[in-house]
C-alpha cells in the first residue's frame, strides 16, 4: 500500500454511558479519503476492560470537576497498570486486525465494559 492509500487514525471518540461503559471509536483514513465521513450507530464488537473501565471512569469524573481522591487513584494505577497495559495492548490490536482486514477508509467502534454478559 502506497503512502497515499496507507490508513492513519484521524480521531478517537470516546462516549460515556451511565453506568461506567464507554463507546470507543477510532476514525481511520487514507490520504485520499480524509474528508469521507462513516459512524456507526451501534458498536460492532464489545471488549471487557474492568482496569480500564475504572481508569476511564475516573477520567470522566476529573473532566466533570468531580471529587477523586488522586493518591488513591494513583496507588490504585500502580497496582493494576500491568492489567492496564495489557488491556490497552488488546484493544489496540483489535483495532489493527480491523484495519488491516479493510479495503478503504472506515471506523473501529466497540463497547469498552467491566463485566461480562
Amino acid at each position: 500500500m502506497d503512502s497515499c492509500n496507507k490508513f492513519k487514525p484521524s480521531s478517537i471518540h470516546i462516549e460515556w454511558r451511565e453506568n461506567g461503559d464507554f463507546v470507543f471509536s477510532c476514525r481511520y483514513l487514507t490520504a485520499a479519503d480524509r474528508n469521507f465521513v462513516h459512524r456507526e450507530q451501534l458498536p460492532a464488537k464489545r471488549h471487557v476492560f474492568p482496569t480500564m473501565t475504572l481508569a476511564m471512569g475516573n477520567v470522566l469524573r476529573k473532566l466533570r470537576r468531580e471529587h477523586i481522591s488522586f493518591p488513591l487513584f494513583l496507588v490504585s494505577l500502580a497496582f493494576n497498570h500491568r492489567n492496564l497495559l495489557s488491556e490497552i495492548d488488546e484493544l489496540l490490536q483489535a483495532l489493527h486486525n480491523h484495519i488491516d482486514q479493510q479495503q478503504g477508509s472506515g471506523e473501529y467502534t466497540c463497547l469498552i465494559t467491566s463485566r461480562e454478559v
